[in-house]
């Protein structure tokens, strides 16, 4: 993304605004509006959550930047690899409000402007805080999508200077998961959310607190709109004077005016026309409907056996790596039962023995790992159409299984009835 890239980018100096704070007229930090920018979802995949920033105006001199902590750049070394693993690098940036709007209406998304209630000692701090925050040896963050981004870090900025104490902010339990609010805004990209959701693990349906629900961005802005601030007696006249949160004597409004800068159009999105559910069920039919042939004429399809341990088992080597990523939500995940990349080690030995006509004992393994992996979906949500393939993979299991017992068991009698009639002459 052009102007979200870093490479080569300076960012602006604010120093000549901070330089005016530490001046005896205060009452120019009456001209200084500052307002949490929340920008909605674009058609990429980075972008369907939405963007968060602030806004620091000065009327007064004629200043209006944007300061944004979602700045990066693809040209990173192993950025996809990076990311996944949890060790991709963000920046803060400062540009021109003007140059930020350009972007997105380029993009066709909105942007709602939600100023904030500060005094004047407030602004200060924060001014302070976002040129300390500029300076080269402290702009770059390790970027994390749940707990370390560009909304977490607006709020931060906003709430630490004012102080969580001086708020209304309750943290308490939500009756969401992480997976649940990212499925509010991928659910029309079912692609998408099978990405997702096939790397997302066990803890990402665990109930997250308020203050983790608002790792997005419009979660961070209805929290602004409908939470409070205790009022500030060294506020200027205009703060003092406005209205009481929910007619609670001493709290005010954190927000005291919203505005759309780029007001939301009606966006329709495309359907997809093949789904992960479609794909999933082509192939379960596919598994059963071999392995029904298969037992109708007993034979031995051990080829396509062959073919299952491999296929389920090359991408579960990217679930295995995420054990060791960084983002802790993705390091235990229960579809690697599924998806398992033991299959590819124990492969060569499983169909040498049923080539023969025998089970290995590896393969009864696998069979019951399938069947745990169906039952911990009451811990963890599957990525759409894993449940279909999973029940599909144990079907097979149990009538390839169930054809090799027989089979064994046929040649053991026929063994016996040869051993008899030896011994009988």
């Amino acid at each position: 993304m052009t102007a979200q890239d870093f490479s080569g980018y300076q960012t602006p100096d604010i120093s000549v605004q901070n330089s005016r704070v530490n001046e005896d007229a205060t009452s120019w930090l009456d001209s200084v509006d500052i307002s949490l920018l929340t920008c909605g979802p674009g058609n990429e995949v980075w972008s369907y959550y939405g963007h968060s920033a602030l806004r620091i105006q000065d009327k007064m001199h004629g200043s209006d930047v944007a300061v944004n902590w979602g700045m990066f750049s693809f040209r990173q070394n192993f950025f996809i690899l990076r990311f996944v693993f949890g060790l991709t690098d963000y920046q803060i940036g400062i540009y021109p409000m003007t140059d930020f709007l350009a972007e997105y209406a380029a993009e066709g998304r909105w942007v709602r402007q939600q100023r904030i209630n500060l005094s004047r000692d407030e602004k200060i701090n924060i001014l302070h805080a976002i040129e300390e925050n500029a300076k080269p040896e402290n702009r770059t963050y390790r970027y994390n999508f749940f707990f370390d981004n560009c909304t977490t870090r607006a709020r931060e900025m906003i709430l630490t200077n004012i102080g969580y104490c001086n708020t209304n902010f309750d943290d308490k339990e939500t009756q969401s998961t992480y997976r649940q609010e990212i499925h509010k805004l991928n659910g029309d990209h079912r692609w998408s959310r099978f990405g997702n959701d096939l790397l997302l693990g066990y803890l990402a349906d665990q109930p997250i607190s308020k203050r983790e629900w608002e790792f997005l961005p419009d979660n961070l802005s209805r929290d602004f709109a409908t939470e409070g601030r205790k009022d500030n007696m060294n506020a200027p006249q205009d703060l003092a004077s406005t209205r009481y949160y929910n007619g609670k004597e001493g709290y005010i409004t954190m927000v005291d005016s919203t505005s759309y800068l780029i007001p939301k159009q009606a966006q329709v999105a495309e359907s997809e026309a093949i789904t992960p559910i479609m794909v999933a069920t082509f192939i379960a039919i596919i598994i059963i409907g071999v392995s029904i042939i298969e037992w109708r004429k007993k034979k031995n399809f051990w080829g396509f056996d062959a073919f299952l341990l491999i296929w389920t088992g090359l991408p579960g080597i990217i679930l295995f790596a995420m054990i060791f990523s960084q983002h802790p939500t993705v390091q235990i995940n229960f579809q690697l039962l599924l998806l398992n990349p033991v299959n590819l080690i124990f492969t060569w030995k499983t169909i040498s023995k049923m080539r023969k006509g025998k089970l290995y004992w590896y393969y009864e393994i696998w069979g019951w790992c399938l069947l745990v992996a169906l039952l911990l979906q009451i811990w963890q949500s599957y990525a759409e159409g894993m449940s279909t393939l999973a029940f599909s993979l144990l079907m097979r299991y149990a009538i390839k299984s169930t054809l090799l017992d027989l089979n064994s068991s046929k040649l053991a009698i026929q063994k016996q009835l040869m051993n008899k009639l030896r011994k009988d002459k």
